[in-house]
């Protein structure tokens, strides 16, 4: 850990500010990592920076699910259900301009939000890594899937009119150059969606490597609302909306970050609703959801007061091109 920690993480790759500093070490499994922040921009940065080969290669089926579904049969059904409000809310957002929406989603999974524009009648286009199981993909004679990097597969430019960057930016190894082809992709009246981790939450400064949302290695970056500005409006983006409240990962992300500070397994519960249940653990799981139960009510009313103050532990970002 020690010899990580003395290791200059160099520029900051947004801004190009010297001098990060380390705010803390994350030790996953046999890897060690430091979170490094700048403190120009308030970009902080998993370091050194995880290889994508490595992640793919080794845990793909432990962090997506050993099936097409992510999670046990309740928790997908109730997953569904917001994938289908969230469609429905994001396309009463676009003008009215009589032709088929196009909507494309970076870092689709198995492209469960674009089966629910599917069936609202759009036209859907999905992006993944290279080394992403193409036997998952949702819908595949109706919906476009390509796998390799944003920034050089072959899409059609200023033609889609929602793009989604759905708790994917802080997984990439460049946001900058994402959002600058994001930019390019979008219609003159498209929007931009963007929803990370909040950083600069109170529940990131409190929880530190306990806080559910960090999820080293698997995120590369972490976002402050001062750096996604940053960043976004450097490419010409305007924000037309922004909020930290998001109905499925907050409340969630809450009492699982509180279960971690008590001293249970990291992210024991959460891996328990993927299907990664590990038999042995069946007594202290129900302990945890007896615990998860007494603190749910507690933890909404609190992630209402963070997000009302703007502190909440996900920023979700609408944009449109600057005029």
């Amino acid at each position: 850990m020690t010899s990580t920690m003395n290791k200059n993480p160099g520029p900051c790759p947004l801004c190009n500010a010297q001098g990060r500093k380390i705010l803390f070490p994350v030790k996953i499994k046999q890897s060690q990592y430091v979170i490094v922040q700048c403190h120009q921009c308030e970009l902080a940065q998993t370091f050194p920076l995880p290889k994508d080969e490595d992640l793919f290669l080794d845990e793909i089926a432990e962090y997506y699910g050993n099936s097409v579904n992510k999670f046990v049969p309740v928790i997908q059904r109730i997953r569904e259900c917001l994938m289908n409000a969230r469609a429905s809310y994001y396309l009463s957002m676009l003008p009215r301009t009589g032709h088929m929406p196009r909507v494309l989603d970076i870092g689709c999974a198995e492209g469960r939000l674009l089966k629910s524009f599917l069936n609202m009648g759009c036209r859907c286009y999905g992006v993944e890594h290279k080394n992403y199981p193409e036997s998952r993909f949702l819908c595949r004679d109706q919906i476009s899937y390509t796998q390799g990097e944003l920034e050089t597969i072959e899409l059609p430019e200023k033609s889609f009119d929602l793009i989604f960057l759905w708790h994917v930016l802080e997984h990439v190894n460049n946001p900058d150059a994402v959002i600058n082809r994001a930019y390019k992709l979008l219609n003159e009246n498209g929007l931009l969606v963007i929803a990370v981790p909040n950083f600069s939450s109170i529940e990131a400064r409190l929880f530190k490597q306990l806080w559910f949302h960090l999820d080293v290695p698997w995120h590369k970056y972490h976002f402050t609302e001062k750096s996604v500005k940053y960043l976004v409006e450097k490419k010409h983006f305007v924000i037309i909306k922004n909020t930290t409240f998001c109905i499925e990962q907050n409340v969630f992300g809450l009492v699982q970050s509180f279960l971690n500070y008590m001293g249970w397994p990291k992210n024991e519960l959460y891996e328990a609703i993927k299907g990664n249940l590990k038999y042995q653990r069946v007594f202290f799981l129900s302990i945890q959801v007896i615990v998860s139960c007494a603190l749910f009510i507690p933890c909404l009313f609190l992630s209402l007061y963070e997000s009302k103050k703007k502190t909440g532990s996900v920023l979700k970002i609408i944009l449109k091109k600057a005029s």
